[in-house]
């Protein structure tokens, strides 16, 4: 797991690898918005300069909203297998500083 270590108001982006291609979406899955808020990143045709081949990395901004510590947990999972594991997770502790 890694840790990540903001001052209040400061944000910080996390690049997860996409299988979008295979029906897998990164989902986030839990933290404490009082203290972090978690934003995806969504990007037009247009950002993109050739063609686009293959899965898109999904992209998160943590922004640091309040002192504290939270544990961002996001899961790769498709949304039409309920109540199956996630293919894939991804933690990050954030501790906010004032």
């Amino acid at each position: 797991m890694e840790t990540i270590n903001l001052k209040q108001g400061e944000s910080h982006l996390i690049r997860l690898h996409g299988l979008g291609s295979a029906g897998y979406q990164w989902i986030l899955e839990s933290s404490d918005p009082r203290i972090v808020a978690v934003e995806q990143i969504l990007h037009s045709r247009q950002h993109f300069a050739g063609p686009i081949v293959g899965s898109l990395d999904q992209e998160f901004r943590l922004t640091a909203t309040a002192p504290g510590e939270s544990l961002v947990r996001f899961a790769q999972r498709r949304l039409f297998e309920q109540g199956r594991e996630p293919h894939a997770s991804y933690e990050v502790n954030v501790v906010v500083t004032g």
